[in-house]
C-alpha cells in the first residue's frame, strides 16, 4: 500500500465523519491531550505513556486525534511512537525497561512476551481512548483507531514496524481489540502479570498488536470497498468479525471470545 493510498483511505473516513456533523483534528502536543482527556472525562486518570517528561522524547510522530461536534470533544485517542535500540528486544522487555514510561517501582512485566522488535525499529502505542457516552453505539472507536493508526503510518513514512495497545483483562476477554469493527489488531498476549504502578495494585494486562504491514493490508481491503462507495460491514454494521478473518477473506466468520486467561481503545 502506497502512502498516497493511506492518505486516500484516511480522507474517506474523515469525510464520512464530517458529513455526519463531526470535525476531525490532529494535535502534536501530548500534554494538551492529557488536559483535554481529563476535562472531557471528568477524571484525573493519568495516561502515563503520554507523559513526556524529557523534551528529547518528543517527536513529530507523537500525536493525538479528536472528534468534535462543534461544542466539545466527543472522541479522543493518542499515539506515541518509540524507537528500539541497537539490540533485538521483545516488546515486553522494552516496556519492562521503561521505554513506555518511567516507573519508580518494579512492575510485573513479562520480558519474554510480545512481538520481536528488530534493531532501531519504530513501534507505537495507541491509547487514551475515549468516546462520549452520548455518541457510543456508532463505532467512533473504530473510526478513531483507523484514522490514528493510518496517521502513524503516514508520519513514519510507512516504516512503522508495530502498533500496540494495552488492554485490562476484562476488556481483553470481550475480544474487542481483535474485532475488525474496533481496534482491529490481529494478535494478543499476556504481557504484564503483577504490580502495575499506574493502578497501584496487581493486575493482568494484555498486549494487542499488528505489524505495519498487517495494518496496511487491512486498510487496503477497506479502501477497495470505499472506492466503490460500498458499506464496510464490520465498521458500519457492527459485525463482530475477527480482523484476521477479514484479511483471509472470511467475512462470515464471527469473532469468538478468547479462551485463555474499549471500548476498543484501552
Amino acid at each position: 500500500m502506497q502512502l498516497s493510498e493511506i492518505t486516500e483511505y484516511q480522507d474517506h473516513l474523515v469525510q464520512q465523519l464530517e458529513e455526519s456533523g463531526l470535525t476531525v483534528s490532529f494535535g502534536d502536543d501530548l500534554s494538551v491531550l492529557l488536559k483535554t482527556y481529563e476535562a472531557a472525562t471528568g477524571t484525573g486518570y493519568v495516561q502515563l505513556p503520554f507523559v513526556i517528561e524529557d523534551p528529547k522524547d518528543a517527536n513529530p510522530c507523537n500525536f493525538w486525534v479528536c472528534f468534535d461536534d462543534g461544542n466539545a470533544p466527543v472522541a479522543l485517542t493518542g499515539f506515541r511512537t518509540m524507537q528500539n535500540g541497537s539490540a533485538v528486544r521483545r516488546v515486553g522487555e522494552a516496556y519492562s525497561q521503561g521505554s513506555l514510561y518511567r516507573c519508580k517501582q518494579k512492575e510485573g512485566w513479562l520480558p519474554e512476551t510480545g512481538p520481536t522488535l528488530p534493531p532501531h525499529a519504530l513501534f507505537g502505542y495507541i491509547g487514551a481512548g475515549w468516546v462520549h457516552p452520548r455518541f457510543r453505539g456508532h463505532n467512533l472507536a473504530g473510526f478513531i483507531a483507523r484514522i490514528a493508526q493510518a496517521e502513524a503510518l503516514l508520519r513514519t513514512r510507512g516504516t512503522l514496524a508495530m502498533s500496540t495497545a494495552m488492554t485490562a483483562e476484562a476488556l481483553y476477554l470481550s475480544g474487542m481489540n481483535l474485532r475488525a469493527s474496533g481496534l482491529h489488531h490481529l494478535h494478543v498476549e499476556l504481557v504484564l502479570d503483577g504490580y502495575l504502578g499506574i493502578a497501584e495494585h496487581d493486575m493482568r494486562l494484555y498486549l494487542s498488536h499488528s505489524t505495519g504491514t498487517e495494518l496496511m493490508s487491512f486498510y487496503e481491503r477497506e479502501l477497495a470497498l470505499l472506492r466503490k462507495d460500498e458499506t464496510i460491514p464490520w465498521l458500519h454494521g457492527h459485525d463482530k468479525i475477527h480482523a484476521s478473518a477479514v484479511l483471509a477473506g472470511e467475512e462470515s466468520t464471527p469473532v469468538s471470545a478468547p479462551t485463555s486467561g474499549l471500548a476498543a481503545l484501552a
